[in-house]
């Protein structure tokens, strides 16, 4: 028994180090900060940055690395752990907010590459982002093939802060945004063991219709990921969990805090 043990605290040790070198991160099976997910929303300061970037999903120019970094993710029920690690970074300049996701994942697994399909049939990261009311808000999404969702959503809100009613409007296009996924890893073939995969993102301001957002400006916002593989659970995971069955429940949406 006492072998086994020393065997155990080996294999995990290794694990831990083989996740920091992939850049991904892992999830050793810890359980998450209970406090995070029942204080409320959660909240985050945006740094305004600037740097060289070229945008190819890869999160390696110096500016990333000054970048907010949003971690841990959380079932959106605001139960459990997650299975495989997510980390989001967030920064702004004059002219676009900055998003970089980090999703580590064992089996990898994505078909659809048209805009604005239904990608949360299969892997994908979202954001929802209002730098006004919650009654109508940005939704985005890409998956690990560079597909790319976007729409305005309109909400009705109970007067419990509840969703009530909620319709999107997929005509809205973000004209201007960039955005590029790169996978350590082969999508869609469960035979093997993938690394992870990550998307980098330059979304314009004009993009949401509004100017630059002023030092001290607080929008409203969450990050979601649908995490999926034929060898894992699935899960429905979030920064900020709504703590009800879905993500469209802007009342329990983050707050995003744009520094100076």
């Amino acid at each position: 028994m006492k072998r086994r043990g020393r065997d155990l605290k080996a294999l995990w040790l290794i694990l831990a180090v083989a996740c920091g070198a992939l850049g991904f991160g892992c999830t050793m099976n810890k359980s998450p900060d209970a406090a995070a997910i029942s204080s409320g929303p959660r909240r985050a300061v945006v740094p305004k940055l600037s740097g060289d970037l070229r945008i190819d999903g890869r999160l390696d120019e110096p500016v990333w690395g000054r970048a907010a970094m949003l971690k841990p993710f959380f079932p959106n029920r605001g139960e459990g752990r997650d299975s495989e690690a997510t980390e989001v970074r967030l920064w702004y300049d004059d002219t676009a907010l900055h998003l970089g996701w980090l999703c580590a994942d064992r089996d990898i697994q994505a078909t659809l590459t048209r805009r604005d399909s239904r990608f949360w049939d299969e892997e994908v990261v979202e954001f929802f982002v209002t730098a006004d009311k919650l009654e109508q808000y940005f939704e985005l999404q890409w998956n690990p093939l560079g597909g790319v969702f976007d729409a305005i959503i309109h909400n009705q809100i109970g007067a419990d802060g509840r969703s009530a009613k909620f319709t999107g409007d997929w005509s809205y296009t973000a004209n201007d945004m960039t955005s590029a996924a790169r996978v350590e890893g082969t999508v869609g073939n469960s035979a093997d063991l993938d690394r992870g995969w990550s998307v980098e993102v330059a979304l314009p301001f004009s993009d949401l219709g509004v100017p630059t957002p002023s030092p001290g400006s607080v929008w409203r916002g969450n990050f979601y990921r649908f995490s999926r593989g034929a060898n894992n659970p699935e899960q429905q995971l979030s920064w900020s969990p709504t703590r009800l069955p879905g993500f469209h429940e802007p009342s329990r949406f983050g707050h995003l805090e744009f520094g100076r």
